[in-house]
Order: structure tokens, then sequence, then C-alpha cells
């Protein structure tokens, strides 16, 4: 029994060691297999980030560098990524609480293999100016000549003044401080005004976009082309950093956009009256270590924007960048589809204003593909309009100044073109005489936006701006638990919380007597449509966001959306308690940031006020054209 025993005792073991090395070797077996997944699931992720290397479509550029010289960062079009870029520049606040940062965009032609250069200012800890935020063509330091002449986009940065902004063509002042209009309340019949300007002209006073009327530049007036640059000489340390830097603390930089009418470009070293910049290839001499450049027009490239965009005084806190593709070039698509039929063949432009003193002081700037149109002849000026002629072109933007104009409002103003022997308006005064005030970028109009004196909004994306304000945007909540916060009007960020969806629900009669077109606005953030907050009956009424319900004739998020016939719209509630007739029931934007007020910067609920009650619709969808 003993013996048998011992067995049983050795047969065990050898079991129990069996299974003990059975278990081993799984272990190890699972072990291996962890290992393998392991290396498997960093295999796929590496492979992932290769492949959304090399597919993505949106980059983004914070500040490299220190405050006042911002370095390098390189962006490679990807393989296969050939086509049109959306590209947009935020300059540097200035000093601590220094002057806000300009805000520049355009959309560019870039092929597979094309290198961009971003160099995003850093907003510094002193009293010192702001850095510009540029893209280039020529890597190098941030005022090493070659580098710094191959600027195709610059947002200048703000001065040490807290209201030198960074500007647009000029640089910005003190006293170009966009203020913007608020909207007062008589307590009796809640009718809408802005406030009188004061004698210095720190309150606007019926313009539509909100500077004030006594706002100045930091150069002379604008001569045939352009502001006075001086693109060889780099920021000087004085006033915010630019494509002209300004020259005291009280003044911000210029701005910069190749193909942008009203700014200058180089041209194989040289600075020339186009705006769009062309890029020749360099040879470096080893002997005199310099760079010559070969004007061979084989070896030659144009980098120029189209519907170009520039604001004063927007950006605070460090420079931004952001290049985004809109658009893919393929066999079918070689060209961006002009949205404005009437920029097509157009012999003569003809500008018609009241108040213009003589003929030079008018400057008529047409560009196609970032150059300037040359004038063939001109017939110039008749009574109030003077007429430009040139040869059959298809432009991309026409911009106007009336030198004696600047900073004011303009009256009875329209922009036609001709073609085909027949004249279209393409900018409008609207019924009540109501142009906008001229600003130093002039008076524009792109071929790439619609035709926004009679068109009804197509479906698209859109920014949404107040012509109380030149530099705001209609702005969303940003978080869910934010809906019931009142819509805003801010600076323009490109936030998502900034882009709008407007889309036609129907046309079809709301009343047995009316009918028009019926709207939903919905942002992009978080798809919640735009909403009367409370009562659609009561006025002074904020608006917010709130999820979309099914279409009804009185709903509060239901729109009509009517051309003003000057390039800005109505948006009005349609819920039937308001007349159609009498257009009560408009949106209207306060937005006056020095005055204490339960409604300063919102959207509320409005009656009748013309001069006030209207926005800009900038579409920003090119993929779709």
């Amino acid at each position: 029994m003993r013996r048998l025993n011992n067995k049983g005792f050795a047969i065990s073991t050898i079991i129990y060691g069996l299974s003990i090395m059975g278990i081993l070797l799984v272990a190890m077996i699972m072990a291996e297999m962890a290992t393998i997944r392991s290396n498997t699931r960093q295999m796929s992720k590496s492979i992932e980030e290769e492949l959304n290397s090399l597919t993505r479509t949106t980059t983004t550029f914070s500040p490299a560098g220190d405050s006042t010289t911002p370095t390098s960062q390189e962006y490679i079009v990807p393989e296969g990524q050939a086509g049109w870029y959306k590209i947009e520049l935020w300059g540097t606040q200035g000093g601590a609480n220094g002057g806000l940062g300009a805000y520049t965009s355009g959309v560019i032609k870039l092929d597979e293999g094309d290198v961009l250069y971003f160099y995003v200012g850093k907003h510094g800890n002193s009293s010192g100016s702001g850095a510009e935020t540029d893209v280039r063509i020529v890597s190098g330091g941030y005022t090493d000549q070659v580098s710094y002449q191959s600027r195709i986009m610059i947002a200048a940065g703000g001065g040490p003044h807290a209201d030198a902004f960074g500007g647009t063509l000029y640089g910005g002042q003190t006293s170009m401080k966009s203020i913007g209009g608020f909207i007062k309340t008589n307590k009796v019949n809640k009718e809408y005004t802005l406030y009188e300007a004061d004698a210095a002209g720190n309150n606007t006073n019926g313009t539509l976009i909100g500077l004030p009327k006594n706002y100045s530049r930091s150069s002379v007036n604008i001569p045939s082309i352009s502001a006075k640059h001086e693109i060889d000489n780099p920021h000087n340390g004085l006033g915010g950093d630019g494509y002209a830097p300004g020259n005291s603390s009280s003044v911000g930089g210029s701005s910069f956009i190749s193909g942008y009418a009203g700014c200058k470009a180089i041209v194989a070293g040289v600075l020339k009256n186009d705006p769009g910049y062309i890029y020749y290839e360099q040879i470096f001499d080893e002997g005199t270590q310099t760079y010559t450049w070969d004007t061979d027009d084989a070896n030659k490239k144009e980098y120029y924007f189209v519907d170009g965009m520039m604001m004063p005084g927007v950006n605070a806190g460090d420079g931004r960048a952001k290049i985004e593709k809109v658009a893919s070039l393929t066999a079918d698509k070689k060209t961006l589809t002009k949205a404005n039929s009437a920029f097509k063949k157009v012999t003569a432009i003809r500008d018609c204003v009241d108040g213009v003193n003589n003929g030079n002081d008018w400057v008529i700037i047409p560009v196609v593909e970032g150059k300037v149109k040359a004038q063939a002849s001109g017939s110039g000026k008749n009574g109030r309009c003077y007429t430009y002629n040139m040869g059959q072109t298809d432009l991309d933007e026409i911009a106007v100044w009336h030198k004696n104009l600047i900073g004011k409002d303009v009256k009875n103003h329209t922009i036609e073109v001709q073609s085909n022997g027949s004249w279209k308006i393409i900018k409008g005064s609207g019924g009540d005489g109501y142009s906008e005030t001229e600003t130093e970028t002039g008076i524009r109009v792109s071929a790439y936006q619609f035709d926004s004196t009679s068109t009804i909004p197509q479906k698209g994306n859109y920014y949404i701006l107040p012509v109380l304000s030149e530099n705001k945007v209609v702005s969303a909540a940003e978080t869910e638990d934010a809906d019931i916060n009142p819509i805003k009007i801010e600076h323009l960020t490109g936030a998502a919380t900034q882009k709008w969806s407007i889309e036609l629900i129907t046309n079809k009669k709301i009343k047995t007597q009316y009918s028009y077109n019926i709207y939903k606005i919905t942002e992009l953030a978080r798809y919640k449509s735009l909403t009367i907050s409370n009562d659609e009956n009561k006025m002074d009424n904020p608006l917010n966001t709130t999820p979309f319900n099914n279409y009804a004739p009185n709903q509060p998020q239901i729109w009509k959306i009517t051309p003003a016939g000057n390039g800005t719209y109505y948006i009005t509630t349609v819920v039937p308690q308001y007349s159609v007739t009498d257009n009560t029931g408009n949106i209207i934007a306060q937005t006056n940031m020095n005055v204490t007020d339960s409604y300063k910067n919102i959207l509320v609920i409005a009656k009748n006020n013309n001069t006030t009650q209207r926005f800009r619709l900038i579409p920003i969808d090119y993929s779709s054209s």
C-alpha cells in the first residue's frame, strides 16, 4: 500500500509539474501576444498618425521664439493635397495691456510640396510693442532681408498704448479705435437711435460700421496705388510691428495681403505697385556671400490671395495662425469658382457717390490674379460719377477710395460694372441712401462673394457682422451649460461659435397675404439654432441658441432675411404677432464697450431702425463653389 502511495505521489508530482510548466508556457505565450498586440497598437497608431499628417487639411500655429523675434514654423502642402487654402493670421497685442493685434485672411492656391513659413508673435509682459504674425516663402531670421521681403501676408501687432490697434493698410492710432454703436432705449416708446457724436467724434453718428468720424492714420492720404509702405524697414521697436511698423507707442503696425488692392509687393527684390508677390529663384554667390535674383520667368512663382479681409484691433494676447484647405485642385476643377458672375468680361467700372469734390479724389483699383489692371482710358468725373474704362477682363476684386470721404458716412454710393454693353450694380446704397462708413481699406467688392445687392443667402456657412462695428462678429455660447447666455458681439477669433449655417426652409406663404423666404440660422459649434430667448412678443429680448424644433410659422427660431440693397441684410422674426409691412421684430446689435447697460454687446429684438438693424453676411465656404 505504501509503495502504491509513493507511486501515486510521483505521478501526481509529474502531473502538477507539467501543469505548472503548461501554465508558465501559456503565460509566456500570452505575454508575447500582449507584446505583439502592444506593438501592433503602436504600429497602428503610428500609421494612423502618419496618414493623418498626410491628409490633414487644417493646421494651427502658436508662438515660437520670444516676444520681439518670432522664429520660423514650416508648413508643407501634403502629397495629393493641391488646392486652395485659407490662411488666417492674428497679430500680437502690444505691451502688457497694449493695442490689440490686427486680423488678415485670404484664399491662396498651393501645389503639393509647396512650403510656407509662419512667424507667430508672442505677447510680452512689458510695455513693449506687439510683434506681427506673418507667412513667408523664404525661411530665415525674423528680420533677415531675403526672408523679410518674402512675406505674403501680415497681421500687424498693436502698439504699447492701449488704443494703438494693429491696423490695416495704415497703422492704427488711438483715434482709430473702433467704438461701435450703442443703442439707447426711450423708456416710453422704446425707439432705438444712435448716440450723437460728441465734439471729439468719440461715438458714431448714424454710421454703419462704427468708426469715430475723426479717425486718422499714421501716413499720408492714399496716393494712386497704396499707403506709403517701407518694406525694407524692419521693426523699429517703437510702435506695433507690421508691413510698415508703427513709429510711436500710440501707433500700431500696418498689415499686408499679397493680391489685396492697396498693397505693394516685392518682385525680384524690387518694390512694385502691384499687390501680388512674385518669387524668383535666388542664386547664392560664394565669393560675395550674397544672394542675387534669377529673373528668368521660367523660375518664378506667383503668390496672391483672393477674397482677402483685414480687420483692425481684433486679437488680445499671443498671435495666432491657421491654414485650412477649402477646395481641392482636380482635373475638373482648375480654378476657384467666382460666386458673382458680374465680375466676368468687365469692360468698365462706374462709381457714383455724393460729396466727392473732383475726379482726383477718386481711386479705383480693379485686381485680377494679384495684379492691378492698368487703366486703358477714362472718361473721368461726370457729375457725381467717375467711369474707369479697361479692356475686357475677368476681375477678382474692385476697391474704391474717395479721398475726402475716408472716415465719413458714404451716402448714395453705387459701384457698377459694364459687361456686354450693359451696366450692373454690384454695390448699392439701399432704399434709404446709406451705404457704409469708408475706412482706409476702401469700399470693396469681391468676385468670390455672392451678389449681396439683391440675392438672398444660399445654404452655406457665414460670418455675421453687425454694421455697427468693423471688427466684431456674432458669437454664440461656447459650452453646453451656457445655452441661456445671450448671443454676443465679439472680436473675430475664428472659433466655431462665430460661424453660422444659414439654410432656407421654405418660401411658401406664412400668412394668407404674405409670402417671403424663411430661414433657420444655426451655430456650427453645437448645431443649435438662433432663438428668441423668452417671449417673441417682447422687445429688448436677447437671443440665444437652443435645439431646433420642427418648423412652425410662429416659432421663435424662424427668420426672414431681406437684402437692404447696399450689401447688408435685415434679419427679422416671422412670428405672426409682428406686422411684416413695418419691419418690426428685426434683430439689432448693441456693440459699445464703453457704456453701462444690461444690453450692451448682445443681439436683441428691436423696433424699426434701418440705420442700425443690418448685418453683413460673409460666406466662408469655397469647396462647393
